[in-house]
């Protein structure tokens, strides 16, 4: 008894590993597209394998969970789909709100620049000196152009490299007129103190296109949790006719419905509130 014991356990391990492999192949296709975003903006992700991992076990609970002990069959294929889509949704939220925080932190960063170009700085002293002062994730990409640059890379080819990577409207404009100094000649001071002002009057814009669709984004939060608290209230006050809602056939299926028209008017209202400058 022991000895088959030990030999099952040792199958069941095999198995996993080699299940672990295979998942791993294919969690690592599904976040394809992401994966090379994720790198340009210098964000972490060496500890994804691992959540994808976790991301399968949820996959899998949630439909036992919700068709086996909820018993709940129609709903859980709507628990399994909002798991499913849920790695890609808050890598988006991760990769949007790094690209906001770079557009912010270049305004300041610009300022602070022209003025170490005023002190006599040089621009690659500059870019140094505002690198130790400015915080993440801005100064990762500073202080990786300097790195490059102390390695006998050209200061205009790093920074143009790092603007093809980021494709960051700010960053673009900053880029740019660094480089027309540094290729055809002039005042980088000037041109410095000229892209702040363009960059301030962006970043004015942004935030009043941020501030005119807060009212509209928190309308759709709204109306996305209504029904929860609508089937909440419902159990409330009709206990006997929210039971049978959940508990026959044709009310999961009508509650399917209904998580599927909020789900995708969610997404759809996002798409619509993402105005861009």
């Amino acid at each position: 008894i022991i000895i088959s014991s030990l030999l099952v356990f040792v199958a069941v391990l095999l198995a996993c590993q080699s299940g672990g492999s295979v998942w791993d192949t294919v969690t690592s296709r599904y976040v394809a597209d992401i994966t090379p975003m994720l790198d340009s903006l210098s964000i972490d992700h060496s500890t994804l394998p691992k959540y994808m991992r976790i991301w399968g076990i949820s996959l899998v609970a949630a439909f036992v969970i919700v068709a086996f002990v909820l018993r709940m069959p129609p709903v859980a294929l709507a628990a399994v789909y909002l798991v499913y889509v849920s790695p890609r949704i808050i890598l988006d939220f991760m990769i949007r709100k790094r690209r906001a925080m770079l557009r912010d932190q270049m305004v300041a960063a610009t300022i602070a620049l022209a003025n170490t170009s005023r002190a006599g700085l040089s621009l690659a002293q500059g870019l140094e000196s505002i690198g130790d002062e400015t915080p993440e994730p801005l100064s990762t990409e500073l202080r990786r152009i300097v790195h490059e640059y102390r390695h006998g890379r050209p200061l205009s080819e790093a920074i143009r490299a790092t603007k093809e990577r980021l494709k960051i409207e700010s960053f673009t404009l900053f880029a740019r007129a660094i480089l027309v100094c540094l290729e055809r000649g002039g005042r980088i001071t000037d041109a410095l103190e000229r892209i702040s002002h363009s960059l301030q009057e962006l970043q004015r814009i942004e935030r009043k296109l941020e501030v005119d669709t807060a009212s509209g984004t928190k309308v759709v939060y709204i109306l996305t949790v209504f029904p929860l608290l609508f089937l909440g209230i419902s159990y409330v006050t009709n206990p006997e006719g929210t039971a049978t809602l959940l508990h026959s056939i044709s009310g999961q299926v009508i509650m399917l419905v209904v998580i599927a028209l909020t789900y995708f008017s969610f997404r759809w209202s996002q798409k619509i509130l993402a105005i861009e400058v």
